[in-house]
């Protein structure tokens, strides 16, 4: 009985220092994204944090489709700024690579193609309910940590309407695109450091 009543109690102990963890790690990624990012909102830390559990969400098969449009929109990009890659969320599942990579001679358009038409997959249904939960909790923590958050409330309404009615993509921020001229592509977290990141150092 005491060996049992023992492993209960290191399995729940287990359990509360794992969650603490994960909150701490959620608190961490939300502060140090709103200070890269000041003008972000609730939608674009959402878009992080599903483009972090499903990358691409997509399917892809026509590697040359891909590649050009890489390279059409890194000649119509004004502005190609910020780190050469960053992670998507706070599980560092998926990396955003930034095209300024390719523009900087640091990769190849064909090395980018072949990375992200690797990491690209469809929406795994069964994680969908996960990252409900999931996202529901780092909302409350961003709401937490960031109080003065603009256009809290409306986002998150916004958000819940979605993904009541099972839509789960969404743009960046008209203030995101406005003040970050984001583009990038999402590479998942093995690939990238083995394929991409030597050549980034």
């Amino acid at each position: 009985m005491k060996k049992i009543i023992h492993i209960l109690f290191t399995t729940i102990l287990f359990c509360l220092v794992s969650c603490q963890k994960e909150t701490d790690k959620m608190q961490a990624y939300a502060e140090n994204f709103f200070k890269q990012y000041p003008e972000a909102t609730l939608q674009d830390i959402y878009k992080g944090s599903f483009q972090d559990v499903f990358g691409p969400a997509h399917m892809l098969t026509d590697h040359d489709a891909v590649k050009r449009y890489i390279i059409r929109e890194l000649e119509g990009a004004d502005v190609l700024e910020g780190a050469y890659y960053e992670p998507c969320g706070w599980k560092g599942r998926f990396y955003r690579v930034n095209l300024k990579a390719i523009k900087d001679q640091k990769i190849t358009a064909d090395e980018l193609t072949d990375a992200f038409m690797a990491s690209a997959n469809g929406i795994d249904t069964m994680l969908t309910q996960t990252f409900i939960t999931e996202w529901l909790q780092f909302q409350q923590i961003v709401r937490k940590t960031i109080p003065s958050l603009q256009n809290f409330t409306e986002d998150s309404t916004l958000l819940a309407k979605l993904l009541e009615e099972g839509n789960y993509v969404v743009h960046h921020s008209h203030a995101f695109n406005e003040h970050y001229h984001p583009h990038y592509r999402i590479i998942r977290k093995d690939i990238f450091e083995e394929k991409i990141l030597p050549k980034l150092k």
